[in-house]
Order: C-alpha cells, then structure tokens, then sequence
C-alpha cells in the first residue's frame, strides 16, 4: 500500500508530439527541395495547483512551506485536474524526390520522443498528499474518481509531404518505454478522532509496468496535416487546417503489473504510519495485500495512443493583410484533457518577423493566454510559443508552458 501511495503521487505531477499546434504552421505556396525541422518544449498545467507549488517537482525539488500548500489547496473543488506533456522531434522533408509518381508529393521523415499524462482528483486527496492524515483524525479522506494515467514513448515515421500546401500524412511505428494508470471508482479513508482505529473502503485498479527494460511495448499510428481553402469573410479565402498526431493503437508486449481492490479494510490498534509509513507492516512486500483483499496479476494490454486532433483556422501567408485571426478547438481522447478552444490574432510588421496573442479555455486548465513569435533570417526560422505566459510572471499562475522550432531550408 506504501508503495501504490507513492507512485500515486509521483504519477500525478510528472507525467505527445505538440509543436506544431502551439506555433502556427503557417499556410504557404513556396517551392522548396528540401526542410528540417527540430521542436522541443514541455507544458504542464492545472485547474487548481499553483505554479509555485508544482514548479518544485518539474525543476528539482526546493522547499515547500505550508503557504505554498495552503495557497494551491484553498483553489480545489471536488473535481480538479493536473497534466503535462512534452517532448523532442526531428523532422526531414525532401520536396524534390517524388512518390507515386506525383509531382506534388515528395516524402518526410520524423524521429522523436514524448510523453503524455495527469490526474482527475478531489480536493482531499490533494489535501492527503501534502498534509498527511493529521488533517483529518475523526473525518472520512474522500479520493473516490481518482484517475491517472501516464505515458511516454519514442516514435520513426514515414510519409508524404505536398510541396505546394505543405499537407502531410506518415504512418508512425512506437517504441512505448513506460506507462502508468490508475483508477478508483470508491476511495475512503476513515479514522476515529485518535487516529487509530482506520476503515479503506477502495474500489479501483493500478496499472504499473513489471520490468525495468526500455521495450515495453509497440506501437502503430499516424499523423496528418490537411489544409482546405474556403471563403469566410469578404469572398477571401481562408484555410482550415485538420491535423492530427499519434493517432493509433500499441500492445504491451512485456506483461504489465495490475493490482485490483473491491473491499472494505478495517484495522484497529493501528496508527496510520504503521500502515503506511516507512516501517509499515506492508513495507517487505506486496504480497500481504492478497490476504487483505487486493489482488495482482500480470498481463498484456492493448491500449490507446495519446495522439490529439485540432480543426484550426490557420494564417495565410499568401495574404497582404498585416493582422490575421486563428481559432480553434484541440481533442485528445483522455478524459483528464477537456476540449481546448482558443482564438488569438497575428501581426506580421515584416516579412522578418511574426508575432500573435490567444486566449484559450479547457485542456488541464481553464482560462489561459498565450503568445508566440517567428523570426525568419533567410533559409532560417526560429519559434518561441508558451500557451501559458502568467506563468512566467506569477507564481499562481496554473503552470508553466514553452515550446520551441528551429525551421532549415536547404
């Protein structure tokens, strides 16, 4: 029990291929032979824990004092969600070598790693984790819904890129290194005002993986950037981008650990350290949980990639106008990540340089406001992006976020 409290928390504040949607790959007709493009950045992100609190675990620890905590915990309601993802890619297209004997197609590769993943929680359980159980002697700690889930992996990708519109579509085979998952349709627990009499009514699951090894399991899936002309405003044509990312399926191959519980627990004489402390009675091993109704089996899992779909308006560079709009909505298929709507405008002063402002609602936050330039210096472009800015300015801003392109035309 010691041990699933721990990966419990762990897996709730460190937990995809994104770049592409947090810089706006803007739609262009220019002939080119050859791109390169290398992304990296990470976002982290809640509806209710502060950056200042969950900074300490993204940045390597510091010290966390009791207004910090009280800070975060004051913002919780009874259902609050947290999450992060990340990543690096590499990304090669030559334009002048054809496919299918298309003279609009030449073909891409991508190579890369990411990680995706967060928690739906309620606000005891956070208050658990950073009180301990003195806070509620003689009260019931409600986790019931709590649901995390994380995973990381690394991806190869081949396919076609179109040299006019800079459509793309490849099909991606996974390497997935780790993954996590938890969930508890019933969590209580229930101490008598002394805190020695304790009661867990628990119902849920946990998910680990049983080995050390970097090959857990395989993956395949696909990723797509479509572009559609069409007349908004004025008969002038706009472009609709539909893009899609790690869009697929894997198989754990290597047999992940499950632990299932559907009982009520009562110990008397016992205080909570003794349960669960350092010197507690289930600190030698697992084993014991099977006399106290928590069972474990190891088995193979299909699962869900964390790809996401975004249906955008994107900036048109074809145009003169100088301000531009975007809008959109982003999906991944968790239930930790709510639909992501954002609207921003985007300034070209020059043909050197492109900056642009959004706000957005939904994903692991609410309301958030980004920003984002490209600086073109011939066959060079350089992005800067946060989702996210008060996080660089506020510490109770809902996390941090930053991303980062370098573009290369040979």
């Amino acid at each position: 029990m010691r041990l699933i409290l721990k990966i419990l928390i762990v897996f709730l504040f460190f937990q995809s291929h994104v770049f592409g949607q947090i810089i706006p790959l803007a739609y262009d007709t220019l002939s080119l032979e050859n791109e390169i493009f290398i992304e990296t950045g990470i976002d982290f992100a809640s509806t209710a824990i502060q950056r200042d609190l969950s900074s300490k675990f993204f940045y390597g620890g510091g010290y966390i004092d009791n207004q910090t905590i009280d800070n975060s915990y004051n913002r919780h309601v009874d259902i609050n969600t947290s999450g992060t993802y990340g990543g690096f890619n590499l990304e090669y297209r030559n334009y002048k070598k054809k496919l299918l004997k298309n003279k609009d197609w030449g073909y891409l590769i991508r190579v890369g790693t990411d990680f995706f993943g967060g928690a739906t929680y309620s606000q005891d359980f956070f208050g658990f984790m950073f009180y301990g159980n003195d806070k509620y002697k003689g009260e019931t700690i409600d986790f019931s819904g709590l649901n995390c889930n994380f995973m990381s992996y690394q991806k190869l990708g081949f396919g076609m890129a179109d040299v006019k519109s800079k459509s793309s579509v490849s099909i991606n085979l996974y390497n997935i290194n780790s993954r996590f998952n938890a969930n508890f349709r019933t969590g209580e627990i229930t101490q008598d005002i002394n805190g020695d009499q304790i009661e867990f009514v628990l119902d849920g699951d946990i998910e680990l993986r049983d080995s050390e090894k970097f090959n857990q399991g395989i993956g395949l899936g696909f990723d797509f950037d479509f572009k559609l002309p069409i007349s908004l405003f004025n008969k002038e044509i706009s472009y609709i981008q539909f893009q899609a990312r790690n869009v697929g399926f894997g198989y754990m191959y290597q047999k992940q650990k499950i632990f299932s519980v559907d009982t009520t627990i009562s110990f008397d004489g016992f205080e909570f350290d003794q349960l669960l402390g350092d010197n507690s009675i289930f600190s030698d091993s697992l084993s014991v949980l099977d006399s106290i109704g928590i069972s474990s089996k190891e088995k193979n899992r299909a699962i869900l990639l964390p790809g996401y779909l975004q249906i955008s308006k994107i900036v048109n560079n074809n145009t003169k106008k100088k301000l531009q709009s975007f809008f959109g909505i982003r999906f991944y298929p968790s239930l930790i990540f709510n639909p992501y709507l954002f609207y921003g405008l985007h300034y070209t002063p020059s043909k050197f340089i492109g900056f642009g402002l959004n706000v957005g609602y939904g994903g692991f936050a609410k309301f958030r406001s980004g920003i984002y330039t490209n600086i073109n210096l011939g066959n060079y472009s350089l992005g800067l992006a946060s989702e996210n800015i008060l996080g660089f300015f506020t510490r109770r801003s809902s996390g941090q976020s930053l991303f980062i392109r370098l573009r290369c035309v040979i």
